[in-house]
């Protein structure tokens, strides 16, 4: 009966101990917003900028900047890259020289029309010198632009091919007009 008792008592010690075992602590980095790692609502998007300037209106400026281009980034970006690897190798059988390069290059453009967006959040690390910007976007803002956009490039490429094909209408009569018509001869009296 006593060990039973005392078999009880170690398991509930065993169970309990493993119960109040807490979490462990998420590292935090004091020069980072709290906000930063948190996902926005599935009707939002979040844009996140950040600026450490000497001045408070560049600072200001910069991140709200930044946290616009990560907007934009997410809608639209043009990507180019490129790279360039180059190896070479002579000599004789025993006495070989090799040159290796490498190199890469890539670019990033973002194009977005931003309507809608507006500043959420601004946070500042405790020195006062970084500055953290959280820019707002509704999904569906987001996509009344993107559709705008399209619309205004599929309505001017059909300008422009309508004016093409005005300018071809013109040089075609123009050459009908050359080809039909008799040079007119002098009447001599």
């Amino acid at each position: 009966m006593k060990k039973s008792i005392i078999s009880i008592l170690i398991i509930m010690l065993v169970i309990l101990s493993f119960g109040c075992k807490s979490k462990p602590d998420q590292v935090t980095d004091q020069n980072m917003p709290p906000w930063i790692n948190e996902q926005p609502p599935k009707d939002e998007l979040w844009g996140i900028g950040v600026s450490s300037n000497a001045q408070q209106q560049m600072r200001m400026t910069m991140s709200d900047s930044g946290a616009r281009q990560d907007l934009a980034r997410q809608l639209s970006v043009l990507c180019q890259g490129m790279v360039t690897d180059y190896a070479r190798e002579a000599g004789g059988i025993n006495n070989t020289a090799a040159m290796q390069f490498q190199e890469s290059v890539s670019r990033q453009i973002a194009q977005a029309n931003l309507t809608g967006a507006v500043r959420d959040i601004v946070w500042t690390t405790k020195d006062g010198r970084t500055l953290w910007t959280r820019v707002k976007m509704n999904k569906d803002d987001a996509a009344r632009s993107i559709n705008d956009s399209a619309q205004k490039a599929i309505d001017s490429e059909a300008a422009r091919y309508a004016e093409f094909k005005a300018m071809d209408a013109l040089k075609m009569m123009d050459y009908q007009l050359d080809k039909n018509n008799p040079s007119s001869v002098p009447v001599f009296r």
